[in-house]
C-alpha cells in the first residue's frame, strides 16, 4: 500500500471517528435536554399540585371558620341578646341592686366579645377590609384591655397580598398576639409593616419574660408548629428571636402577589 492510500485511509478513519463523536454528542445532547425538559415539567406539575392542595386547604379550612362564625354568631349571640332583653327588663325599675347592674355588663361584654371573635374568624371580611386594617383592629382590642401600650408603624400605605396569604397571615398573627398573652408576660408591643426588595416584613416585639428558643431541650408548642407550617405553606420565612429576659421578636417575610 502506497503512502498515499495510507494517507487517504488515515483521514477516512479519522472523518469516521469525528462523524461518530458528533452524532454520539448528539444523541447524549438530546437525552440530556429531554431528561431535563422532563424535570422541569415534573417540577412544575408538583409545583402547580402543591399550590392546588394550598388553595383546596385554604378553602376548607374558611369554610370552616365561616361555620363555625355563624354558628356562634346565629346560637350563642341569640341567647345572649335574650338574657340581655330580660335583664334590661329587670333593670328598667328603679331599685335595681348593684349584681344584677354588673350581670348586665358582663353579658354587653359578653356579646361584644362574641362579636369580636365571629368576625376576627370570617375570612372573606378579612381579606376585604386588608391585613394593615385587620392588624390594627387586633391592637386596638388588646390595647382596649389597659394591659398593653402599643406602638404601630407601617411604612405602607396599603398592603397589596393575595387573599389566601392575607387570611394565613392574620392567623399566624393573630397566634403571636396570643402568645403574648398567655406566655410573655409583656406590657408593650411594637408591630412594624416594611417594605424591602419587593418582599413585606411583618415585624412583632414584645418586651415580655422572652424564651431559650436556641435551647437543644427547647420543644414547641402546637402554636408554633402551627405558624411554621402556615408560612411553609404560602412560602413565607418565619423568624423568631428571643431570649430569656430580653422579650421575643417575630419577623414575617413575604412576597405580595404584585407591587405594593
Amino acid at each position: 500500500m502506497d503512502k498515499t492510500s495510507v494517507i487517504l485511509l488515515i483521514l477516512s478513519c479519522t472523518s469516521f471517528v469525528l462523524i461518530f463523536v458528533f452524532f454520539t454528542f448528539l444523541v447524549v445532547s438530546n437525552n440530556i435536554k429531554r431528561k431535563r425538559k422532563f424535570l422541569i415539567e415534573k417540577q412544575n406539575r408538583e409545583s402547580e399540585f402543591k399550590q392546588e392542595l394550598l388553595h383546596t386547604q385554604l378553602e376548607m379550612q374558611e369554610h370552616t371558620f365561616q361555620n363555625i362564625s355563624q354558628e356562634i354568631h346565629d346560637n350563642v349571640g341569640q341567647i345572649l341578646s335574650l338574657v340581655k332583653l330580660h335583664l334590661n327588663i329587670l333593670t328598667a325599675s328603679q331599685s335595681v341592686s348593684p349584681q344584677l347592674m354588673e350581670i348586665k355588663e358582663q353579658v354587653n361584654n359578653a356579646i361584644t366579645e362574641l362579636r369580636n371573635l365571629s368576625n376576627g374568624y370570617y375570612g372573606e371580611k378579612l381579606a376585604d377590609m386588608g391585613l394593615q386594617t385587620a392588624i390594627r383592629n387586633q391592637l386596638t382590642h388588646l390595647e382596649k384591655t389597659g394591659l398593653y401600650t402599643i406602638n404601630f408603624y407601617s411604612e405602607i400605605d396599603h398592603v397589596v397580598i393575595d387573599r389566601s396569604k392575607t387570611i394565613f397571615l392574620y392567623r399566624m398573627m393573630q397566634e403571636i398576639f396570643n402568645n403574648v398573652v398567655k406566655h410573655a408576660a409583656a406590657d408593650h408591643i411594637t408591630v412594624k409593616l416594611l417594605a424591602k426588595e419587593d418582599k413585606i416584613h411583618i415585624l412583632v416585639k414584645d418586651n415580655g419574660k422572652g424564651f431559650a428558643i436556641e435551647d437543644k431541650h427547647f420543644v414547641p408548642g402546637i402554636g408554633l408548629s402551627s405558624m411554621r407550617n402556615r408560612a411553609a405553606m404560602i412560602q413565607a420565612i418565619l423568624i423568631i428571636e428571643s431570649e430569656e429576659n430580653n422579650g421575643t421578636t417575630v419577623n414575617l417575610v413575604c412576597s405580595p402577589r404584585q407591587g405594593i
